[in-house]
């Protein structure tokens, strides 16, 4: 059973922008799209505008709540944590959750107490994990999964995973 959000309200361009920010496509490429009105100098603002419009901070989150709400529907590639379990030690999962919250890098070294490379270290391990690339496609995969809460990507929303039949993996 899934869990309802509230109903998105963006523009077909937003939607058609968070799906190009979710394949990870390039300033040029977003600007060749047809159907969306910008040149490449004014893609950053629009993304800016869309961040603004969904009320989170960085890629990582953006793209989680877009899947949340079902505008991303897979990963760009196929992954590992869609069609295996998945466990993490915590301090993968810690990383996974503040990738999803919007926060940076750099907050999370503040937040695990750890060196810039060690975080960096552990994002590769947890990218490896989940048979992906990047970090967006981490959360991509890690909403799609079940593997992180609704509520890790927005507070205000409920506390579980976006589908019920998908447990919640940490490893002790």
């Amino acid at each position: 059973m899934a869990i309802a959000l509230p109903a998105h309200t963006l523009t077909g361009q937003q939607v058609r922008l968070l799906s190009h920010i979710a394949a990870e496509s390039t300033v040029r490429t977003i600007a060749a799209d047809p159907e969306l009105p910008w040149e490449p100098a004014e893609v950053d603002a629009a993304v800016k505008g869309l961040l603004m419009a969904t009320g989170t901070r960085t890629a990582c989150q953006l793209v989680a709540w877009g899947t949340a709400h079902r505008v991303i529907t897979d990963t760009a590639q196929p992954c590992t944590a869609l069609t295996t379990p998945i466990c993490l030690p915590p301090h993968l999962y810690r990383i996974l959750v503040g990738w999803v919250s919007g926060r940076t890098t750099p907050e999370l070294t503040i937040d695990l107490d750890v060196t810039t490379a060690t975080a960096r270290g552990y994002g590769r391990d947890l990218r490896v994990r989940l048979g992906v690339h990047t970090q967006v496609q981490a959360s991509i995969a890690a909403v799609l999964a079940g593997l992180v809460y609704l509520s890790d990507i927005d507070p205000t929303w409920p506390a579980g995973p976006l589908y019920r039949a998908a447990p919640r993996r940490q490893a002790a």
